[in-house]
């Protein structure tokens, strides 16, 4: 007992009420350092995030709907953003006086400023966590404002090009590169065979060495590029290389499932390609998936990509940010200039080529990244704050 009133207390904003990657990362943290710290979260809504907290007997705070549009931001949504600011500083300033943490963690990105104007008000130290490529001018230059904040103390990003973005001095000084990890073992250990009738079950016919089993693991939404992924399993189909397509992710968007759909019946693809929803089972899939694919542009550092990596699958990956830098740091897989179908065609094709070749670099990259490491080294991050 004692020594749980000895742990230091942080409060930590998340600002989408789902598990998705940036989520996942966020649980991974808390379970390196449950240890050590206590957490409440500052949460939108109950949902998956709220059973998982609650599977952890996490405490959290119901804030209310914080999602805006990803890219450029109108006037209206930047009328919104603000109205948005003014009430959630307020009830932070007041859960903050209640709850009376240690230090701030944020690792949501429309929270950042927020915790930074909260750390000045309560005089508590705040910790950032970039995971996101910023589209919109005004963002970045926002965060790079609040950035210089002596409220912020450290901004860890998810990778070199993530960090980057934060190009004020006194902002910059701050940033730390920290890869994200990923649970080597698990991934490694999936086992295909427990989940490969369901497949072919839905496919109608046997997967076996004549067909490239092409995986996708996201929100299905508009920016994570499904569409894409169609078009070039469609463009591999025309050139007689047998190809099927497995996308497994929560439909963020449902209409845009719906156009993913009917995508694949224009391009007569429709019984190649199935989409599974969230799955648990992620380990399993990549097991019987060939090449995984990371078509869009604005990845921080994919955590399917290390996942994948883990399980000695080679990723295809534009050319733009996270995804290029994972290819380039990891070695493994190929990139393709980003929305040019017939290159993402050239870089499966040469994945298939040196496939075993990628594999091993993938599970090398991932043992150096694995949840021992980075817990290590988070935990002494979070320990020159608190």
């Amino acid at each position: 007992m004692q020594e749980k009133m000895t742990k230091k207390k942080i409060l930590v904003w998340e600002t989408l009420g789902t598990v998705s990657g940036g989520q996942k990362m966020t649980l991974t943290i808390l379970d390196m350092l449950s240890d050590q710290y206590e957490f409440c979260c500052l949460i939108p809504k109950e949902g998956m995030l709220s059973e998982e907290l609650k599977k952890r007997n996490i405490s959290y705070v119901l804030m209310g709907d914080q999602t805006l549009p990803t890219g450029v931001k109108g006037k209206q949504v930047i009328f919104r953003y603000g109205w948005m600011s003014l009430k959630n500083i307020w009830k932070s300033w007041g859960i903050i006086r209640k709850y009376k943490p240690d230090m701030l963690y944020c690792p949501g990105p429309a929270a950042l400023p927020w915790s930074a104007i909260c750390g000045i008000l309560t005089e508590k130290p705040v910790i950032w966590h970039l995971h996101h490529i910023f589209l919109d001018g005004a963002t970045k230059k926002l965060l790079n404002i609040c950035g210089k904040f002596n409220s912020v103390r450290k901004i860890i990003a998810v990778s070199n090009c993530v960090g980057n973005q934060i190009v004020a001095d006194a902002a910059h000084k701050k940033v730390e590169v920290l890869y994200n990890p990923v649970d080597v073992q698990k991934y490694a250990n999936g086992d295909s065979t427990s989940i490969k009738a369901e497949i072919e079950k839905i496919f109608g016919y046997k997967l076996d060495d004549t067909r490239n089993v092409i995986g996708h693991v996201a929100l299905v939404q508009r920016s994570k590029r499904q569409d894409f992924v169609l078009n070039v399993i469609a463009e591999l189909k025309k050139r007689g290389i047998n190809s099927v397509g497995i996308f497994a992710g929560e439909a963020r968007e449902p209409d845009f499932l719906e156009e993913l759909k009917q995508h694949a019946k224009d391009l007569n693809i429709s019984d190649d390609v199935t989409f599974l929803g969230r799955r648990s089972d992620i380990p399993d899939l990549l097991k019987m998936t060939d090449v995984l694919m990371i078509p869009s542009s604005f990845e921080g550092f994919p955590l399917a990509g290390l996942e994948a990596a883990a399980a000695g699958v080679p990723v295809a990956a534009c050319n733009v940010a996270g995804a290029e830098e994972f290819i380039r740091v990891s070695g493994d897989g190929a990139c393709f200039t980003e929305n040019n179908v017939e290159e993402a065609v050239k870089a499966i094709e040469t994945i298939m080529v040196r496939k075993a070749e990628m594999a091993e670099n993938g599970r090398t990259f991932a043992a150096k990244m694995s949840n021992a490491e980075y817990a290590s080294r988070i935990g002494k991050e979070f320990g020159k704050i608190v």
